[in-house]
């Protein structure tokens, strides 16, 4: 039997798949870790050789150069119908020249590359020439300061610098026991340069150049019998001198703290 005619039929054809179905769910999330979320440890604790602090006790034995003026003599001239005078430096080496020295020093570490310290430098020296007092028969000076210290590598190999101020005396000895001193110069200043290695955490070894320089504002002839009479006449007037060492040395700390 066939449909009457006019009638139509469609059929609509079944659906393709040709894409996934959309999700109806959230996809489910990973448990978070035991203890909650996870942080990194912290970073390990750096550990120094050096202490923080400590008492700093130090010992230096080297070789000391002087050079420089030890004073200006005034010496006079006359021109042209007038008259005045000229300085003239009288030099140190005419009564000292070079010989070893003794360094001593203690103080307190103000933190791993620093150290506040107070100082005594002792040099033997040879004779100079002059003989105006009689055969000279060697010389000496002492070196009283107080000074700071500063190593670029406190726990091992570093440079280290120093610079100290303090007064300074000088005495050179004639056979006939007359002396002749240099005294008055209580702004002596030295700089050091050099380098040290750390070998402990309780000792330092160390090599160092220092240059200092300063002025003396009194020289006198002192007699055996302790009478004393002024080297420098009114019309003369100080001048600067200046002195060099090479050194090494140990330092050693007492007491240490990292606290």
């Amino acid at each position: 039997m066939q449909a009457p005619p006019g009638d139509q039929y469609f059929v609509e054809p079944a659906p393709t798949a040709t894409e996934p179905p959309a999700a109806t769910e959230p996809p489910p999330f990973e448990p978070p870790p035991p203890g909650g979320y996870f942080e990194p440890p912290p970073p390990p604790q750096v550990r120094h050789l050096a202490p923080l602090r400590s008492l700093y006790v130090g010992v230096r034995l080297g070789w000391f150069f002087p050079f420089g003026n030890a004073w200006a003599r005034a010496r006079p001239i006359s021109a042209n119908g007038t008259s005045g005078y000229v300085l003239e430096g009288v030099p140190w080496r005419d009564y000292a020249t070079s010989g070893p020295m003794l360094e001593l020093n203690a103080g307190v570490r103000l933190s791993r590359s620093y150290a506040l310290f107070a100082l005594w430098e002792r040099a033997q020296l040879g004779s100079g020439n002059d003989t105006t007092e009689g055969e000279p028969d060697g010389a000496e000076t002492d070196f009283w300061a107080a000074g700071l210290r500063a190593s670029s590598n406190p726990d091992g190999l570093g440079f280290v610098t120093e610079v100290a101020v303090g007064y300074r005396r000088a005495r050179s000895f004639y056979e006939n026991g007359v002396e002749v001193q240099f005294t008055d110069a209580p702004f002596e200043a030295r700089l050091g340069l050099g380098a040290e290695l750390r070998t402990s955490r309780l000792a330092t070894w160390s090599g160092l150049v220092t240059v200092g320089v300063g002025g003396f504002g009194e020289v006198r002839t002192v007699a055996p019998n302790g009478s004393a009479l002024p080297k420098n006449r009114p019309e003369d007037t100080g001048d600067g001198h200046a002195w060099a060492t090479l050194n090494i040395g140990g330092h050693f700390d007492f007491f240490p703290t990292d606290d």
